[in-house]
């Protein structure tokens, strides 16, 4: 049998290669275009010499978010973020529910736990969100790069933890927003700043102005109505069973508790820089503490419930030593919303204020109904009141008294 021998020009060699080269590619189809999601090219910007992809930095300011912006290397409108490590409350304040594509595990996972979260009451449909990485700001590369389309903006929690952030945009391309997570009282400044960066980002730079004056004017209400009281006329208040990093049982307290903060509570617990246990301002104390300070009133976060028999309510009503506590003895107990849980809830603050006053100072605020103030608050905050979810969910004792029966 003959062989068949194949000949190839080699003139034709240099035409043959120049063809490859102008062959389409995968990189240039509809589907792997970045502006097809709304996303910036990776092209020369005319007229500033600068190139869209130089490598984007975490964006912490205001500033640097319009530097970015100014440079063409964000998009020009942003409809799409996945919020990371408890920023999502955030979005919610900024009335950008309908922007979130996806979630981080906690949210999640947090279905059944609607008692602890106003915001995952006020909007179920998050629950039933892609999730894009694990709790605490583990995001996932991976599944972001998966999600179809894309978000265009990272809400990240800037705490440090899970995966590194300038990492992240290298991987995705996307944009990553850090936010620092503070409070309304502690760390006030850093929370505008937080709020406004945000605003600024989603096109809600108004909304975040309006969220902030509403938090200083429901402040300044307070403080008002205890305006010139004598430090006699302050009961002194503890409050047991708050969430840091998950559930706690009643030893669990803080220095600085923002509700007792701004209803000047006369707490024995307070924050001190000299004092390695007592100076930080979440802290495990010990019982012979509490039964030291033996305070007038006692209150009891209703997160500490998810510990079950191991929790606060349980320890009040089983422990010998805890009922030995006047307060315990005479009923002078009461329950407030979780105010901590994967971060601050800022509207649970404001709402555990107005109860912690009502009942500290209760001739000052005999007009104040706690159920309808939470419901105001959750009303514009969340977008929804949600006071009944959330109390049917911890057992019908939010700003309640509770009663320890026998033991």
């Amino acid at each position: 049998m003959k062989r068949i021998r194949l000949f190839f020009p080699v003139f034709l060699l240099p035409v043959f290669l120049v063809s490859l080269l102008l062959l389409p590619t995968g990189c240039d189809s509809p589907e792997h275009n970045p502006s097809e999601h709304g996303l910036p090219e990776n092209r020369p910007r005319a007229g500033n010499g600068r190139a869209k992809n130089t490598p984007l930095r975490p964006i912490r300011t205001v500033s640097e978010w319009e530097a970015h912006r100014q440079a063409g290397r964000l998009p020009e409108t942003i409809d799409r973020i996945y919020c990371s490590g408890g920023t999502l409350r955030l979005a919610v304040y900024l009335d950008c529910a309908d922007k979130v594509v996806a979630v981080d595990e906690n949210e999640s996972r947090s279905r059944e736990r609607v008692g602890m979260k106003a915001y995952l009451a006020a909007h179920p449909e998050f629950h039933d969100l892609p999730v894009a990485g694990e709790s605490s700001g583990r995001d996932n590369p991976e599944l972001l790069m998966n999600l179809n389309p894309p978000p265009q903006l990272i809400v990240k929690a800037d705490t440090g933890a899970g995966f590194d952030p300038e990492e992240l945009t290298r991987r995705t391309g996307i944009p990553v927003l850090l936010v620092p997570m503070r409070g309304i009282t502690a760390g006030r400044e850093e929370f505008d700043a937080a709020l406004r960066l945000m605003g600024t980002a989603l096109g809600k730079a108004d909304r975040a102005e309006t969220v902030l004056a509403f938090f200083d004017r429901e402040i300044a209400a307070i403080k008002k109505r205890i305006r010139r009281l004598e430090q006699h006329d302050r009961p002194s208040a503890y409050v047991g069973g708050v969430a840091y990093n998950g559930a706690h049982a009643f030893h669990s307290s803080e220095a600085g508790y923002p509700p007792f903060d701004i209803a000047e509570a006369n707490a024995p617990l307070k924050a001190d820089a000299e004092n390695p246990i007592l100076g930080k301002r979440h802290t495990l104390l010990s019982r012979e503490i509490i039964l030291e300070w033996n305070p007038d009133i006692l209150f009891l976060d209703l997160s500490t419930l998810y510990l079950g028999e191991a929790g606060g309510l349980a320890e009040l009503r089983n422990d010998p030593a805890y009922r030995s506590l006047t307060a315990v003895q005479e009923g002078r107990i009461y329950a407030l919303l979780p105010n901590t849980w994967y971060f601050v809830n800022h509207d649970a603050v404001l709402a555990n204020a107005w109860f912690v006053a009502k009942i500290l100072y209760p001739d000052r605020f005999e007009d104040i109904d706690p159920e309808k103030k939470a419901n105001e608050i959750h009303a514009f905050l969340v977008g929804k009141p949600v006071f009944a979810q959330q109390d049917a969910a911890l057992g019908n004792l939010v700003f309640q008294r509770i009663s320890i029966g026998e033991p």
